[in-house]
């Protein structure tokens, strides 16, 4: 299909769902498909200048969206064919390094997760993969020899009683962030009743139950990657040019970013200004080696170039500009 066509197909897709209507038919092509779920979410957003926003930016993105794998805004159905993503993930999974299996059990304790892979990963540990609701979590267990590669991250999950979850976390171990103050469960202004714990290993996870239609929990899935970069905009122009990254949300408080959220492919990130905590995700793509050269040319270093790793397929792996790991793949 011709760009020009697609363009304005993309754009009266863009119309209907504005309208109240669907993207059944733009799902069936594979061209549209990663565009129109993005465009699904403007349902989401009140902001008339946003959706006319976004709505250039897709447009004006159409070739390099079709690059990255797209695969169902929720998990894939048995049988499916999720192209470029594993049946079950998305186009970003979060991959958490720590050196052993204490991580694994936290999770299954306070997020009821169902571990649903585990094997050995020679010269590597153990790699495990839970699903904490309708999301997936990686887990590479280096070893005490290997500890120094742990790599603590962030996470918004999305539990359906906040006070019974952050009780378990406690419990099992976390620790309130920031002191019984500010840690503890409290409805919030933003739309949400939530609780900051800090596990053993370092990882934050912000749990949030929606107190309203207007919580962007509604657009999210259990489990969603937030990131921090003291330099937000320039991070996220590094994401856009590298991944193809589409911003879906920003607030702005006296003219500084304070929150922003972006999707690539069918994932969605969170962001905040604040200082680094570099983690690892998987970033599941149809071309590995294109992909891997646009991150370089968008700023990332490379750590590994495109190579088949049995069993997991092709996989380039970057670091970008603000320390976090990319491993760029294709699965086998």
């Amino acid at each position: 299909m011709a760009d020009d066509q697609r363009a304005d197909r993309l754009d009266a897709v863009i119309d209907a769902l504005l309208a109240g209507g669907d993207a059944t038919a733009a799902l069936r092509d594979a061209g549209l498909a990663p565009l129109a779920r993005v465009a699904a979410d403007l349902r989401h957003c009140p902001d008339r200048d946003f959706t006319a926003r976004l709505r250039a930016r897709l447009q004006g993105r159409t070739s390099m969206t079709t690059e990255l794998a797209s695969s169902p805004a929720r998990p894939a159905e048995a049988g499916h064919d999720v192209g470029g993503v594993r049946e079950g993930f998305t186009t970003v999974t979060p991959y958490i390094w720590v050196p052993d299996r204490g991580l694994a059990d936290f999770l299954v304790r306070v997020f009821d997760a169902v571990e649903t892979s585990v094997r050995d990963n020679p010269g590597h540990g153990i790699h495990r993969e839970l699903r904490i609701g309708n999301s997936m979590v990686m887990i590479g267990e280096t070893g005490d020899q290997k500890s120094a590669l742990s790599r603590p991250a962030a996470f918004h999950v999305f539990v359906a009683d906040v006070d019974a979850t952050f009780a378990r976390a406690i419990a099992a171990g976390g620790t309130a962030i920031g002191g019984a103050s500010v840690g503890d469960p409290a409805d919030r202004p933003y739309g949400e009743r939530s609780a900051f714990v800090s596990d053993a290993y370092g990882n934050h996870w912000y749990i949030a139950t929606p107190l309203g239609p207007q919580s962007v929990g509604h657009a999210l899935r259990s489990v969603t990657p937030f990131l921090h970069a003291p330099a937000l905009e320039v991070y996220l122009q590094f994401l856009t040019q590298a991944f193809g990254a589409v911003e879906e949300m920003r607030s702005e408080e006296g003219g500084v970013l304070r929150y922003a959220r972006v999707r690539v492919g069918d994932a969605a990130l969170e962001f905040g200004p604040a200082p680094t905590m570099p983690g690892a995700f998987f970033l599941y793509v149809t071309d590995p080696d294109a992909v891997y050269q646009q991150a370089l040319a968008a700023g990332a270093t490379s750590l590994s170039a495109p190579a088949d790793r049995a069993p997991g397929g092709r996989i380039a792996f970057v670091e970008d500009p603000i320390g976090n790991h990319w491993y760029i793949a294709r699965p086998a």
